[in-house]
């Protein structure tokens, strides 16, 4: 009797080179990758810096939320959640994980990948994730292409990090969406199949769609406490079904990963699209 292979290892954390840092980055970056590789740490600053963002969150917003398969998101992911959607507002992802808090177990652990000027090369940039997120904005993903490359070591980081509890948003759009059709998607970069590459099999994808959330603070703020009737277009978040990583894997390309998990989040606007057509609160 032949017994089962056993399970891929979990990815072993590989530091940033740090020859390749930069001025405030040779600080930046190491405080960051110890704050969130050290599980405890992380746990326990999120509980008390995510607790209090999501609080304040669904103070401001919550009013506005209009959820749809939220059953989705109700599942054990002890490999840790990958959280795909599409990008038309600065603040979808905030959304989104304040609701999650609330409504599941999902999301202890947090990691949002952001570009790495700002947040990772000025002092004021490293106080704000800091202050902000509790250090989730990380990894950096570098934009200049000498150190393009450095972005692989990054996919292999959030890949270490994932286990239960830790969840990692991404936008495979690169960008927010400015077109005049909301429902229709900008090209996806193939990043996002890097990392679930890199991922254990039974790592979880979970595709939403949102829309209905603009990009000015004041203005949603205001929304919020209006009346009801009087608050215009709801913010919808509406979950697809989670897909394993290894579904993702069988496909072997990256760009045909990110590809498929776009196609879902697309299905799940035209699902909007077709339930909005005729609500007087969506312009």
């Amino acid at each position: 009797m032949h017994s089962d292979p056993d399970p891929p290892a979990v990815p072993r954390f590989e530091p940033l080179p740090r020859a390749q840092l930069r001025g405030v980055e040779r600080f930046s970056v190491p405080l960051l990758e110890r704050l969130n590789r050290t599980r405890w740490l992380k746990t326990t600053v999120h509980a008390v810096v995510g607790t209090l963002d999501s609080l304040f969150v669904r103070f401001i917003t919550g009013k506005l939320w209009e959820v749809h398969g939220i059953e989705h998101a109700r599942i054990p992911a002890e490999r840790g959640v990958i959280l795909v959607s599409n990008h038309r507002s600065f603040f979808d992802m905030y959304i989104c994980y304040s609701m999650l808090f609330f409504r599941t177990r999902l999301g202890r652990r947090l990691f949002f990948p952001v570009r790495s000027t700002f947040f990772y090369d000025r002092p004021l940039g490293l106080l704000l994730n800091l202050a902000i997120s509790g250090g989730s904005m990380w990894p950096p993903v570098f934009r200049d292409e000498e150190r393009r490359p450095l972005n692989r070591i990054g996919l292999k980081q959030m890949a270490a990090v994932l286990g239960p509890g830790a969840l990692i948003g991404i936008h495979p759009e690169g960008k927010r969406g400015k077109g005049p059709d909301p429902y229709t998607l900008l090209p996806a970069r193939a990043g996002l199949g890097r990392l679930v590459a890199e991922c254990h099999p039974e790592t979880v994808v979970l595709p939403f769609f949102t829309l209905g959330l603009g990009n000015s603070f004041k203005t949603e703020v205001r929304r919020n406490f209006r009346r009801p009737g009087q608050r215009g277009e709801p913010v919808r978040i509406r979950f697809g079904p989670a897909i394993p990583a290894g579904e993702l894997q069988a496909l072997e390309d990256p760009q045909a990963m990110t590809d498929a998990v776009m196609d879902r989040i697309r299905s799940l606007g035209e699902e909007d699209r077709a339930a909005r057509a005729a609500d007087p609160r969506v312009a």
